[in-house]
């Protein structure tokens, strides 16, 4: 009977460890199971991120583009009130109002669609980069909305005040045939204050455009290291 039992707690006892591993090793297929869908969840998302920040840098250019069109405008006019017209800019044609016919856009694709995913992002190093990136692009989009505030409130009203000294002008009109007009000290303060502030804009988009592309490094270096897991 001793040996009966002693064979019998044994046995119970194997079972008893047999069960333990079985229930060790489902864990961990299970856990294994949920963090490769938590790798390939986070593929998809540097893959998606990746995209954007590459739109970004396109976005980017055209800004950049569109100051240096702007800047140049507002130069122009600084150009005639400050020095008259010299042989470099006296077939400048005006260009039918005081202020840009356009507004400058804001925005960028990467924050606009993935700002909330950042924290999915294990790479600590990588997720400083993307709230850096947030940073200058809150930088930029402030940057913009104080001149489309200004345009609103200063160039418009500037140009409605100079109705119609302006009216004979047209986009066939040079610059030096309106010299008279943009000679007065009114206009060369609004024109040297959109300088300063497109120029803000071209440095705020610069120093984006640097952050663009070591945050699109960085992503596509992580989406390899996540590829050999």
């Amino acid at each position: 009977m001793e040996n009966k039992t002693s064979r019998y707690f044994k046995y119970a006892i194997g079972e008893i460890i047999l069960v333990v591993i079985g229930i060790l090793i489902a864990l961990s297929i299970n856990n294994w199971n949920e963090a490769r869908k938590d790798t390939l969840n986070e593929q998809k998302l540097v893959e998606k991120m990746i995209g954007q920040t590459k739109m970004d840098s396109k976005l980017f250019e055209e800004r950049i583009k569109a100051s240096v069109i702007t800047s140049t405008v507002f130069e122009n006019y600084l150009k005639v009130i400050n020095h008259g017209v010299s042989d470099s800019i006296n077939q400048i044609k005006y260009m039918g109002d005081l202020s840009p016919s356009w507004k400058f856009n804001d925005g960028s694709n990467l924050i606009r669609n993935h700002a909330q995913d950042f924290k999915q992002i294990n790479n600590l190093e990588l997720r400083e980069e993307l709230m850096e990136y947030s940073y200058l692009v809150t930088m930029m989009d402030g940057a913009i909305d104080l001149t489309n505030t200004n345009i609103q409130e200063l160039l418009i009203p500037l140009e409605l005040e100079y109705y119609q000294a302006l009216k004979p002008f047209d986009s066939t009109s040079t610059l030096y045939e309106m010299k008279a007009v943009l000679q007065n000290p009114k206009m060369e303060s609004r024109f040297e204050l959109f300088s300063e502030l497109i120029l803000n804009i071209k440095v705020q988009i610069e120093k984006l455009q640097s952050k663009n592309k070591s945050v699109l490094k960085g992503l596509q270096l992580y989406k390899l290291e996540l590829d050999n897991q």
